[in-house]
């Protein structure tokens, strides 16, 4: 894992779709944006009110980076 604990989570503005939730949280763990992307798309069809919730509360909570 390639985490970088001096920032923490983000936003990553740089890469975003709809808040760079994914593409944050993919650059923090080191894996593929792709990846990550498929991973909330299927926590939402099997949790739709849960995920939807934490998926935009990060992206209103969690502090933007632009990184490439």
């Amino acid at each position: 894992m390639n985490r970088n604990s001096h920032y923490g989570w983000f936003c990553n503005k740089a890469n975003r779709k709809i808040f760079g939730v994914c593409s944050g949280l993919a650059a923090y763990y080191g894996h593929s944006v792709s990846m990550v992307r498929i991973i909330a798309v299927l926590l939402l069809f099997a949790f739709p009110g849960l995920t939807f919730l934490a998926y935009v509360g990060a992206g209103l909570v969690l502090p933007s980076r632009y990184e490439l």
